[in-house]
């Protein structure tokens, strides 16, 4: 049941909507607007563009579905209101995807070597300039400019490798 009926169902409404294209005219440029709306909206979500994509496919959907049906009927054409009814959810919908990659670029990195930059450790020997740090529960090589002494508080200031540099102070 679960592959033969949605597949007589798909087979019955393309042909419906087959023979409603014959029945309605359809302008291809609007159909076009909308394809390149749908495009935009996929590549606002792949590319940083900081909602422009976003911004550019809600046009195109409206314009698009305005353009849709070239009808001398008013009654056959999709109207402003309900084209702007079905933009504006995919609109909220880039706008939260952008606030969420924003969010995401402004966050210092957690993981990697990024990650470490500005933590503080704590000085497990004597520093002089090179020793060992007590980073997160796991003992690290460190090196720094000055003389620090065991069990003091360090910053760390970058990684090279595998050994830590560090300067004094901290947390």
């Amino acid at each position: 049941p679960g592959l033969i009926l949605p597949g007589v169902a798909g087979a019955i409404l393309l042909l419906l909507g087959l023979a409603s294209l014959a029945v309605l005219p359809l302008n291809w440029s609007g159909a076009a607007l909308i394809l390149l709306a749908l495009t935009l909206f996929v590549l606002e979500a792949k590319i940083a563009s900081h909602g422009i994509l976003g911004i550019g496919g809600t046009v195109a959907l409206v314009l698009g579905a305005v353009l849709l049906i070239d009808s001398p009927v008013p009654e056959m054409r999709i109207r402003l209101s309900t084209a702007i009814t079905l933009a504006v959810p995919f609109a909220a919908i880039v706008l939260f995807l952008v606030s969420l990659i924003v969010k995401a670029r402004m966050t210092r990195p957690q993981t990697g070597r990024e990650g470490f930059a500005g933590d503080t450790a704590s000085a497990f020997t004597d520093l002089t300039p090179c020793g060992q740090v007590l980073y997160k529960g796991e003992i690290w090589q460190a090196r720094s400019s000055r003389e620090i002494k065991a069990g003091e508080k360090v910053r760390i200031t970058g990684i090279e490798g595998l050994e830590l540099k560090v300067e004094p102070g901290g947390e």
